[in-house]
């Protein structure tokens, strides 16, 4: 099996429009925005943590203009770093999204409607495969296109699957991508879930009441050769990863965190790795009752001594489907950095809950192995095990 080397990255989240901006941005959890969303004649407030310097304005457009600068940024450094035009050409697309392109046909629908009481949502958009068919098109990409609508693991899963057919010899190189933007059926449906959290996500902490939605895109390209120059994201490649689901609820992992450690067991087992020997674990960490137990009811079935724990949804929000990528590029960027981000008032020792504080400021991190933990509803739950080390 091949080596598969991060490349090329970018992401576009409400800490900034690059990579290095959002890296820089790691020091204080930022307040959301209240937005209105309207629909059916009537009008709903929420918290939403959405894209810097991208107000909500144009939807019908905003998402591709997105997709074309985070994707064309991490294109360019992929080149930058040895990927030719002619195997551009030839890459795979792996896409992980909750909701594709349902902003875009949203928008459309508002806007037909005006002119035409017959309009119907989302009558031109009934496939997930949309979205990539455009961005292959637009970017000149012939390889083969996936689409991973997983919850929140799905662009965690977009990356397992690429890195595979990259190692595998099946392709030389793949372009992943995740993407979530704002869109009235997620928000009206977590909020008729109850989910929403009113200022800030307090993931593991004693008052914790759920979730903050955010926005985010990223785009990581994929290669079978190493970079010949380093980038953002310096050696860090891909050393293990599992991916299993969870029968035991709907929504939700079993509480007694024994599914939860079976996908990191399996993680570690396929990196060839001890628990021991990793540097530090990104959690999953949405702030809900239930997620958060199920979560460390698995993390200390898998660790006699728990490395340092960080979470990074108090930062962007959770974006969903987006959030395995976007998460992954945050991390691996401070890392390479040299720094675990701390979450300022979020679960210190004093406000801590489930036997586990996150680190209030930056600590100096090492080269070494790092768990990087997803668990979706429905379920589908996903560890990675990122190296930037032998």
């Amino acid at each position: 099996m091949r080596e598969a080397w991060f490349i090329g990255a970018d992401t576009h989240t409400v800490l900034g429009r690059s990579l290095a901006d959002n890296i820089a941005a790691l020091s204080t959890p930022p307040a959301p925005q209240q937005i209105e969303l309207r629909f059916g004649g009537q009008t709903i407030v929420i918290p939403y943590l959405i894209l810097a310097d991208q107000p909500l304005e144009d939807i019908e457009r905003r998402l591709y203009q997105v997709l074309y600068a985070v994707i064309g940024q991490a294109l360019d450094e992929a080149a930058k770093s040895g990927m030719t035009a002619a195997q551009r050409r030839r890459m795979g697309l792996f896409l992980g999204t909750s909701s594709a392109d349902v902003s875009v046909s949203e928008a459309r629908f508002l806007r037909e409607l005006e002119t035409s009481p017959d309009a119907t949502a989302l009558i031109g958009s009934n496939s997930i495969s949309n979205l990539a068919r455009h961005l292959r098109h637009h970017f000149g990409l012939g390889g083969p296109d996936y689409s991973f609508n997983t919850a929140c693991t799905a662009s965690a899963n977009a990356l397992m699957s690429a890195v595979d057919m990259v190692s595998s010899g099946d392709l030389d190189h793949a372009l992943v991508v995740g993407v979530e933007l704002c869109n009235v059926i997620t928000a009206t449906g977590f909020q008729g879930l109850g989910l929403f959290a009113s200022q800030t996500m307090q993931p593991f902490d004693q008052d914790r009441n759920g979730l903050i939605l955010g926005e985010g895109c990223s785009a990581l390209v994929i290669s079978a050769s190493a970079p010949k120059a380093e980038g953002q994201l310096g050696r860090f490649h891909l050393r293990g990863s599992a991916n299993l689901c969870d029968t035991y609820s709907m929504s939700a992992a079993n509480p007694d965190g024994s599914t939860v450690a079976a996908v990191m067991n399996q993680a570690l087992a396929r990196a060839g790795l001890e628990a021991s020997q990793l540097g530090a674990i990104k959690t999953h960490g949405t702030a809900s009752l239930h997620n958060d137990e199920s979560e460390m009811a698995g993390m200390r079935q898998v660790f006699d001594t728990l490395p340092p724990v960080c979470a990074l949804k108090p930062y962007i929000g959770h974006t969903l489907g987006a959030c395995g990528l976007n998460e992954l590029l945050l991390f691996c960027g401070a890392a390479q950095a040299g720094f675990l981000p701390g979450t300022p008032g979020i679960a210190s020792p004093e406000r801590a809950d489930l036997g586990v504080s996150l680190n209030q400021s930056r600590l100096p991190l090492a080269p070494g192995h790092f768990m990087l933990n997803f668990f979706g509803f429905g379920g589908n739950n996903t560890s990675l095990i990122l190296s930037n080390t032998e």
